[in-house]
């Protein structure tokens, strides 16, 4: 699988494009339209089949709508308990930090373990609440794209709506940390890391 990352929205969101040789690939966490992202689409010749959400702040989903209009086969993936985040507007922070509504209605919600393929590439979705209700990562061969669960040496917020510390941590230790540590950790903001490195350096969830 290949990866390319771009830095989106005013929040500089990690979004991700991802693909195999089959040419059909996903897009992660549109925090806005990114027209190097679609040239890199146009010059692979790729298909977008999905639209990933790894949770519904604002600063993920703000170019949603946009790449959907460029891409209007591709089918936008949530996780099951973030529903309320993705349609209220009060709840996702889009007044704060795009000074409008934003909402998402996504084509499908997945449950905790379910699978996805695209292409030849097997995606896991991963609950992993704390930073919100919905969280999830995305669990591939080799990589978890990690939402704003976990950041390189830090962790997500949990004062927002639906945020636990406590939560966060068991998710961390109980459904990242089982990972082999050679896992390349893909976060939400900030530089990738691994999970060997969380394991051993991370001063908010220690192993």
């Amino acid at each position: 699988m290949r990866v390319y990352r771009f830095v989106t929205g005013p929040i500089q969101v990690n979004t991700y494009l991802a693909f195999d040789e089959t040419k059909k690939g996903f897009i992660v966490d549109p925090g806005g339209f990114s027209y190097e992202l679609t040239g890199v689409v146009e010059q692979e010749g790729l298909e977008i089949e999905y639209i990933i959400l790894t949770h519904g702040h604002a600063d993920h989903i703000g170019g949603v709508a946009e790449f959907q209009e460029k891409y209007p086969n591709a089918k936008v993936i949530a996780y099951t308990a973030e529903r309320d985040m993705l349609e209220d507007p009060a709840l996702n922070s889009s007044y704060d930090i795009y000074r409008r509504a934003i909402t998402v209605t996504p084509d499908r919600y997945v449950s905790d373990r379910e699978m996805l393929t695209v292409g030849e590439t097997e995606l896991t979705f991963i609950h992993t609440p704390g930073h919100s209700l919905g969280g999830m990562c995305i669990l591939t061969p080799g990589y978890v794209f990690s939402g704003d669960t976990i950041f390189r040496a830090s962790i997500g917020r949990t004062d927002f709506y639906g945020g636990s510390f406590d939560q966060l941590a068991k998710s961390i230790r109980e459904r990242l940390y089982i990972l082999p540590d050679q896992t390349l950790v893909l976060p939400g903001h900030m530089s990738e890391t691994t999970i060997g490195f969380e394991k051993e350096h991370n001063p908010f969830v220690p192993n």
